[in-house]
Order: structure tokens, then sequence, then C-alpha cells
């Protein structure tokens, strides 16, 4: 079992400077962390080594510059630059945050809604903000249950050639879609589309979200979801649906996924459950979720579990210091 604590502290440019048309944002998130592994057959250092270690961690600190331009025909040209940035990174991971690491599109905003394209998160990764926001918002540490290499939300990815619409919100419920160009060769095409919706109001969200991915293959062993192109009619598909309530200063947010994994000759399933609740009491918040994903279809102990109890404290509007403990 391993046993992360985290104490972290993050400052959010929600006030955004404006210069010229051209917007700034973005936040500076980083931690204090204490690892505890206990952990069977690591390699030695390597950053899962099975030692206890105190270490800074980046939890995924960015910079947004944007823009905004009324057109004369109507609606509004947007574009993004986003990019990675790390305070504090034990494996030295500064070679991925380039320029334009994060979301990086131009798009089309207007009465019939938004569309855009370019490198950004697919439709089955932002739909899930939606759909359940309590477990969303986990609290940043580098063992995040959210994520293609965690126990939930694994066809959410942020892709390089992506085109995504997203329609015009009708009395609480939207829309979205994308399309992920994939690699294209004589004998495969391994592009993928993702497609769902969402209904909130000022107390429930209710939602789901479908990922297809075919002519793509990925290990069952693995946790990790790694498509890689084929040309024997493999396929990655994953359909999630969840809701969340809001009463007072409570929240409560449920999802199940299943991710189907098929290697052109056979198809293995594996479904996750998630529960999170939180509350908040004035400048604190607090979040105890609990996320499990069961065994794939045919082998045994290949599933993991995790629980994580964080609380959060408001030094102001943009700024805020919280501490998490894991066990997974």
């Amino acid at each position: 079992m391993s046993k992360i604590i985290a104490l972290s502290i993050a400052a959010a440019l929600l006030a955004p400077l404006a210069s010229a048309e051209v917007t700034i944002s973005g936040s500076v998130r980083t931690a204090m962390e204490y690892l505890s592994p206990d952990q069977v057959g690591v390699k030695a250092g390597s950053k899962n080594d099975g030692d206890n270690k105190t270490q800074l961690a980046d939890q995924s600190s960015r910079i947004r510059v944007s823009g905004v331009d009324k057109l004369d025909i109507g609606g509004d040209l947007v574009w993004v630059l986003e990019s990675r940035f790390r305070v504090g990174d034990p494996y030295n991971k500064e070679a991925a945050s380039v320029w334009g690491s994060r979301d990086t599109y131009i798009g089309y905003k207007g009465d019939y809604g938004f569309a855009r394209f370019g490198k950004m998160d697919n439709a089955y990764k932002n739909l899930y903000k939606n759909i359940a926001p309590t477990i969303e918002g986990e609290m940043n540490d580098t063992s995040g249950y959210l994520g293609d290499g965690q126990l939930l939300r694994r066809l959410g990815a942020r892709s390089g050639s992506v085109i995504y619409y997203e329609t015009p919100n009708f009395s609480g419920f939207n829309a979205n879609a994308s399309y992920t160009i994939g690699e294209k060769t004589a004998t495969y095409d391994a592009s993928t589309y993702q497609i769902g919706g969402y209904w909130k109001n000022d107390m429930f969200n209710v939602g789901a979200a479908y990922s297809m991915g075919k002519d793509q293959t990925s290990s069952y062993t693995s946790s990790k979801i790694s498509p890689v192109g084929t040309a024997n009619g493999s396929s990655i598909s994953g359909f999630m649906v969840g809701g969340n309530v809001k009463y007072m200063d409570f929240g409560l947010g449920l999802t199940w996924e299943q991710v189907d994994r098929d290697d052109g000759k056979q198809s293995r399933t594996q479904d996750s459950y998630a529960i999170a609740g939180s509350y908040k009491y004035e400048k604190l918040n607090f979040l105890l979720s609990y996320v499990q994903a069961g065994d794939v279809e045919t082998l045994n102990d290949s599933g993991a579990d995790q629980v994580s109890v964080a609380a959060s404290y408001n030094l102001s509007k943009r700024s805020k210091v919280y501490m998490q403990h894991i066990l997974k």
C-alpha cells in the first residue's frame, strides 16, 4: 500500500491581465510531498524504488495566453496558447514543458456553438468536469486518480490534432463531440472519436460520454491506456456515466466507467467506480474520495483502489493551501 501526504499551495491568476486584445492568465501550483511506498519488484533508482522520500512536486502549473476577436459577420474568433511549466521537478521532466504543450487552438464561437481545432483535451475528458465536478475536483497530487495511467477517465486525453464542437447551452443541456486524428497508414487508421452530453442546474449534474478508437490496441496488463496503431481490427472503447448533487455546502459525486480493449482476437473489459463527497465551511474545503478499478476480464488481481482525504484553506479569492493523504 502506498501512502502519499502532500502539502500544496496554488495561486491562480484568475483576474487576467489584458493588453492589446491579449489576455494572460494561469496558475502556479507546487507541493512538498512525503511518500511511503510499499512495492514489490520495483527497479532500484526509479521514482518508485520503494524508499520513503520527501520531495518537491509540481501540481500542473501553467501559463495561458489567449485572445478574442469580434468578427464583422458576427461571433468571435478565439485563440488560445497554453504552456506547462514546473515549480519543483524531482524527475527531470522540464523537457516536456515546451511552448504550447497544453491546450493550443483556434476556433469560432457564435450562436450555433463553439467549433475549434488544434491541440486540446478531447470531449471525453472535458465532459467529465460537468458530469461529476466533486470527483473531478480532486486536489492535485502526483498520484491523482484521473488520467490514462490511473483508475478513472482513462480515455480522456490531450492530443495534438483534435477537431472539437460544443453546442450552445439549451436550458442546462450541453453536448460535446471531438475527433482525434491519429496515425494513418495504408493498412490502418488509428483515429478516435468522442461524444457525450450533460445536463445541470444549481443542484444536479448528470451526463455520459463515449469514446471509440479504431485500429488501436493497448496492453491488458498495464493500467495505462497507451493506444498503438495496428492493422488487425483492434479497438479501444469506453463508456462513462455519472452524476453529482450539491446541497447547501455539501457535494456528492458518483461515476461508473467501462473500458474495453480488443486486440483483434479477444475483447476484455474493465469497470471502474468512484464516489466522492465534499464539504465547505467558510474558507475551509474538505474532500473524501474512493476510486476502484476492477480486474481486467479474465485477469485476476489486475485491479486497484485508492482512498484520498484532503482539506484546503482559501488564503484569498485566488490562492489556497491544502493538505492531502492518499492510500493506494
